[in-house]
């Protein structure tokens, strides 16, 4: 996978890739905290800190704990919950990370024009945000030959500054037969 392009304040990065970029946001996210604190935000159940502590120690040969202690982290089960905890961040100068964005969002116990209002007021509170450090959200696309029809992809794609679809390597894009 290439390299994200750097985060800065002042602009919503959206990444775009199979699994929602996990490893990649695990990247990002470690080589953003050795700069300083970073809140991170886990849509999807996907941020592993065991997977992001062994980023650390290769990257910087040490105990990664001091690091760690700079990364805070809030899950989302639901999108009320993803809306909630956008609503209550405090604007601050850490990077936001936003890990598999929709993943609640595609919930349909919750009635599709529920789900657009709260992406709706989410969308306003990442811009909030972003507006004075990074945010980047990660998300899964549609599984082809899928589409989405209920338009919250495209929603935050039109949000978003600047979108980065990460190359796949040949070798994850191929199937596994058993």
């Amino acid at each position: 996978m290439k390299a994200l392009p750097e985060p800065l304040p002042g602009r919503f990065l959206l990444l775009i890739a199979p699994h929602a970029g996990g490893e990649g946001m695990l990247e990002l996210a470690a080589h953003l905290v050795l700069r300083g604190s970073l809140r991170v935000m886990d849509c999807g159940n996907r941020f592993n800190a065991y997977i992001l502590a062994r980023k650390l120690y290769r990257l910087r040969r040490g105990d990664p704990k001091q690091v760690l202690e700079r990364v805070y982290v809030s899950r989302a089960f639901t999108c009320y919950q993803v809306t909630a905890l956008l609503e209550q961040a405090a604007v601050c100068t850490d990077p936001t990370l936003l890990i598999d964005l929709l993943d609640t969002f595609y919930d349909q116990s919750v009635p599709l024009g529920e789900r657009r209002r709260l992406l709706d007021i989410s969308l306003e509170h990442l811009q909030r945000l972003s507006q004075q450090a990074a945010v980047v959200a990660s998300l899964r696309p549609p599984r082809p030959p899928q589409t989405d029809p209920s338009g919250l992809l495209d929603a935050v794609r039109a949000a978003a500054n600047l979108i980065w679809y990460p190359e796949i390597s040949a070798e994850h894009a191929q199937l596994k037969l058993l």
